[in-house]
Parts: structure tokens; C-alpha cells; sequence
């Protein structure tokens, strides 16, 4: 090779090198910085999930793929995902001398985010001494829950059903399961959902680099202030019953929520089960730092926040039900005064951190209300 070719060819590996060491740093400076306050609801960790992970479902609308193997990885973890034969997130059921007990909810209850075991499922199955299964689901309120254990209770006949319940949308999800249940039944049975190919460059930088998820959330901030994004009108509403400009929509939220509500209380127990609600809040309610910006996103005046009101909702339409029941805004709270974080920076799932909070308060209210296993070391 000719000198002069030999030294463009060393200048442009030069560059490259420089280049990527640039694009390195940048990056490695971007994570660095804290993550934008209202990126819960900017990022959009959703659109990570694993193409097949669930499926279409004349019932529940959809619900976790049974068999499904696969990996959910977005900024900030990588877990492996796997979901048995019955669909249910985690092992096979075993014919043992252990309790059988299911969780039901939403993602929070599913969490992709963290591993099985780091999860409150597996916390709790843990410090229990049972068998605890994870029927949660992504996008789930109370009336796909209800579908869901009419799908189970013959195969699992739980002793004990605890049921996360999400003041952030589970009531919006019962409001619209009517139009949701109809769309579903117009695909087909099994059919994948949520998930599929993306452009491979977008698809791995939405995972792994903090700059891209910091480009594109900028991005979606710009189109929502400029009255842009088809997603600001949902989310104001969804976000109102934490305002007191929404109190007529936690009402409605409340009467659809009933119903269901009592239905799966007086399924579980026509099976001789046990049934117990705990009520979460979203990020944004717990760790003050998330409200500001979190409200200035949908142009929701703070000063007339009412960050507790969907939990007392819920908390007294549990008692009027006569259905026992856990807070958990108390201790997450407490913990996050400590200086803990619970909450996913670019997520607002629960961290590993706010999983073991959750598992240690759901002990105490299953003692409290008289529903542990007795026979569980420590009990």
C-alpha cells in the first residue's frame, strides 16, 4: 500500500476511534446527570417490552403469553422474563405442602423490571413459605383482573388473593374496559401484542443510551407544550383525580371500579379463599421531587394537587365492601423521606428497592389482618 494511503487509512481509523470515544464520553457524562423529573410519563419503557411477551385474549383482552421466554431491557435493567404454562410470570405450579396464594395487578405487580426473586411476589412467597403466583399484567384494572381469575381459580384455587391495586390508571382502565373488551374480540385468539420489530438503531439506543432517551424525551415535551401529542389529553385525565379539578372523575372511576371490585371479592371467597386490596400510588405522589414537573407536563396547576385523594377513595370503597386492606403510600413515602428511591428513574416502576418496602408492608398488614401463613418461620 502507498505511503500517502497508508496515512489516510490511519487518519480515518483516527477519527472513527476519536469519535467514538466522543460519542462515549457524552454518554457516560449523560448518566451522570439526573434524569428528567417527569420522565415516568416522557420516556415511554413500554415500548422496550419484548416482542410476543403478550397476546391477544377474547377475555381478558390480553394477557402474559404462556410459554413466553424472552429478556425486557430498557435504561437502567436487563431481566430475564418467563411466563409458564397457565400465563402466569414465574415457575410451573408444584403439588406440595405449600399454600397456594395469587397475586393479581397491573406492571407494578408483573414488574419486568426487576428479577423474580427482587420482586414483592417473590419477597413475599419467601418470608411466607408459600406459593405465590404472579398473575399480573401490564395495562390491567380491575375488570381484567376479575376476567383473569375466572381463568385460574379451578387450576390454582388459591387460599389467599392479594390484589395491587393502581390509583395511576387502574380506574381509567375500568372506564374504557367496555371499548378495549369489544377491539379485542375483533382479532384474533392469541394473536401477539405490544411488541414487534422496530428499526434495529432506534430499537437498541431506546435501551441503552441515556442521551437518545434524553433527546426523545425532549421531544415529546416539545409536542405535548405545543398542544402536539395525542397522548397529553389521556394522561390530563388520568392525572385530574390527583387534582381537584378531577374529583367528578374519580367518582366515575370509583362506580366502575365497584362492581368488579365485589364481584372478585365473592369469587375468591365462594372458593374459599381469602382476598386483601393494597393501594398504590404513582411515582409522581410519593417522590415530590417527580410532582412539579409532572404536573406542568399536562398544565395541571399544583397548587391544587390532591395527591392522597385517589388512595382515600379507594381505601373507603374497600371498607364499604368489607374488603381488607394495605396501604402502601405510607410506608413508600417514609422510605423515600429516608433518602431511598423507589421508584425507576426512567420507568416510575418500582425499583428493587421499593419491591422490598412493599413486601415488608404487605407482611405486616397479611399479620395485622390475620391472613399470613401461620406456618411460616417468624409468624
Amino acid at each position: 500500500m502507498p505511503n500517502n494511503a497508508r496515512r489516510w487509512v490511519a487518519r480515518i481509523i483516527l477519527a472513527t476511534a476519536g469519535l467514538f470515544i466522543g460519542v462515549l464520553l457524552i454518554e457516560l457524562g449523560a448518566r451522570l446527570l439526573p434524569a428528567n423529573a417527569a420522565a415516568e410519563m416522557l420516556f415511554n419503557a413500554p415500548q422496550n417490552t419484548p416482542p410476543g411477551m403478550y397476546s391477544n385474549d377474547h377475555k381478558t383482552i390480553f394477557r402474559p403469553t404462556p410459554g413466553f421466554e424472552g429478556t425486557m431491557r430498557s435504561l437502567g435493567y436487563k431481566v430475564p422474563i418467563r411466563v409458564n404454562s397457565l400465563g402466569l410470570r414465574g415457575p410451573e405450579p408444584v403439588d406440595n405442602d405449600q399454600p397456594r396464594w395469587l397475586a393479581m395487578g397491573d406492571s407494578f405487580t408483573f414488574a419486568a423490571q426487576v428479577a423474580e426473586r427482587q420482586s414483592f411476589v417473590g419477597l413475599l412467597a419467601a418470608s411466607q413459605q408459600v406459593q405465590l403466583f404472579n398473575s399480573g399484567s401490564d395495562g390491567y384494572g380491575t375488570r381484567h383482573e376479575l376476567a383473569r381469575f375466572r381463568q385460574l381459580e379451578a387450576s390454582l384455587a388459591p387460599e389467599l388473593v392479594v390484589l395491587v391495586f393502581f390509583t395511576g390508571n387502574d380506574f381509567s382502565d375500568n372506564l374504557q374496559w367496555r371499548e378495549a373488551l369489544r377491539r379485542a374480540t375483533k382479532r384474533p385468539n392469541g394473536l401477539a401484542i405490544m411488541g414487534g420489530p422496530k428499526p434495529p438503531v432506534a430499537s437498541f439506543l431506546n435501551k441503552n443510551s441515556v442521551v437518545y432517551g434524553m433527546f426523545k424525551m425532549r421531544k415529546r415535551a416539545k409536542a405535548m407544550a405545543e398542544g402536539r401529542s395525542p397522548e397529553v389529553q389521556r394522561w390530563r385525565r388520568e392525572m385530574s383525580i390527583f387534582h381537584k379539578s378531577g374529583e367528578r372523575e374519580l367518582l366515575r372511576g370509583i362506580d366502575a371500579t365497584r362492581v368488579p371490585m365485589e364481584e372478585l371479592r365473592d369469587r375468591v371467597e365462594r372458593q374459599g379463599g381469602k382476598f386483601m386490596v393494597a393501594v398504590a400510588s404513582p411515582a409522581f405522589a410519593v417522590e415530590d421531587h417527580r410532582t412539579q414537573a409532572t404536573f406542568k407536563l399536562v398544565n395541571l396547576d399544583l397548587e391544587q394537587a390532591d395527591l392522597s385523594a385517589p388512595e382515600k377513595a379507594t381505601l373507603k370503597l374497600l371498607e364499604e365492601l368489607g374488603i381488607p386492606s394495605c396501604s402502601l403510600d405510607t410506608s413508600l413515602r417514609s422510605a423515600y423521606a429516608e433518602g431511598e428511591r423507589l421508584y425507576l428513574p426512567y420507568d416510575g416502576h418500582w425499583s428493587a428497592v421499593g419491591h422490598a418496602v412493599v413486601a415488608q408492608t404487605l407482611d405486616a398488614c397479611l399479620a395485622e389482618q390475620g391472613l399470613n401463613n401461620p406456618l411460616a418461620p417468624g409468624q
